[in-house]
């Protein structure tokens, strides 16, 4: 592809060199897994964020795991999750023996529907993960009123959001507990998978500490208070991290950049193409996803310009096969189940050049004008 949608070796080339010197020196340090670069990058988190505590883990998936089994998620327990979302977010809660209850979504921001939460709460509900999607944050203040009248646990899933806030507070933070994905494709992508737990709850930073690395508490070795996992932080993912950490925000203000580019060029397309373009400035432009009419012919078009886009996601949750076992039919989720049939994420990172930009707006632009001609 001319224009590819991930194109990690331009991501990541003012890196090589540093990424060679980080592999050397954690490969003779003889400390590989969850040591002193792995502290440190907890501690640089810290500061950034205001968490009181933060736990690297290998990925977001354990993340959620994690703090999921913290909040005592098991058999019996109900958790409120998107409809719309990557799987993780209710295959975590399954895979405890937990049983997923699925939120539909704002048509405009497929961010979890506060008004749906309340219809689907039940007198099992526990916990409830809002989750940000893309660059869109729920809306976590009417989330947070409606937990704290129905003693819900939190568990914000702001797995693509460091560095987002929402009201000015820390995504991550809003919640009872939080998390941050490295997946290399992720903002402050790694080399390798990673993640972080952030919360300022005791029991939830202590517990997460705890089973992350098969129930030992850190300080005695082999003296387990827990059944935990082996989901600990690699040390060189941890280097690289701290060393892309330090040039994190101009990263996230040239991805804003890009993603006004856009919205500026797309919000004249209304109503073929829906964006979100409110809070701007306090956004994580993880991925920039578009609501498009003729989704799949927009697609086709682009593909034939070299230009790469990617469909988050085909299927909504509760119509996807992991989840038929739950029983759900199409049009129970009617909002997250239209989201799956506009929806397309375009190229946008940090280190895309201008005149890329510029052609995929064009190539956008000049498809919807030829609908309009044959309309």
């Amino acid at each position: 592809m001319k224009i590819p949608f991930f194109n990690y070796a331009d991501r990541y080339a003012e890196d090589r060199e540093k990424i060679k010197e980080i592999v050397y020196n954690v490969g003779t340090s003889d400390n590989f897994i969850l040591k002193e670069r792995v502290n440190e990058f907890e501690q640089e988190i810290g500061r950034y964020t205001g968490a009181k505590y933060v736990i690297a883990v290998a990925n977001g998936t354990t993340a959620l795991t994690i703090l999921l089994k913290a909040m005592g998620v098991g058999p019996g327990v109900e958790v409120l999750t998107p409809a719309f979302s990557f799987i993780s977010t209710a295959s975590s809660i399954a895979l405890l023996g937990g049983t997923p209850v699925f939120v539909d979504v704002d048509p405009h921001t497929g961010m979890m529907d506060p008004d749906d939460l309340r219809r689907r709460m039940t007198s099992a509900s526990r916990v409830v993960i809002p989750t940000h999607l893309f660059s869109v944050m729920a809306d976590m203040k009417a989330i947070n009123e409606i937990a704290r009248e129905h003693n819900l646990i939190v568990l914000e899933d702001s797995a693509v959001a460091l560095g987002g806030r929402q009201n000015g507070a820390m995504a991550g933070l809003l919640g009872d507990a939080g998390l941050y994905s490295f997946f290399p494709a992720k903002p402050l992508g790694g080399i390798g998978d990673g993640a972080v737990i952030v919360t300022d709850n005791d029991d939830f930073g202590r517990i997460s500490r705890m089973l992350r690395n098969h129930g030992q508490d850190g300080i005695t070795r082999f003296y387990h208070h827990m059944l935990g996992y082996n989901n600990r932080m690699d040390e060189t993912v941890a280097a690289y991290l701290s060393h892309k950490l330090m040039r994190y925000d101009n990263l996230l203000n040239r991805r804003r950049e890009i993603a006004l580019k856009y919205n500026e060029a797309f919000g004249s397309l209304a109503p073929m193409v829906q964006v979100v373009t409110e809070a701007h400035d306090e956004r994580v432009y993880y991925t920039y996803v578009l609501q498009a009419e003729k989704r799949d012919e927009l697609r086709s078009h682009l593909q034939s310009r070299g230009i790469e886009t990617q469909i988050y996601y085909p299927a909504a949750l509760p119509l996807q096969p992991a989840f038929a076992y739950l029983g759900h039919k199409p049009g129970d989720f009617p909002n997250a189940e239209a989201i799956t049939g506009r929806s397309l994420a375009l190229p946008l990172y940090a280190e895309m050049p201008d005149e890329h930009v510029h052609e995929v707006i064009q190539a956008v632009s000049e498809f919807y004008a030829e609908v309009k001609i044959h309309a």
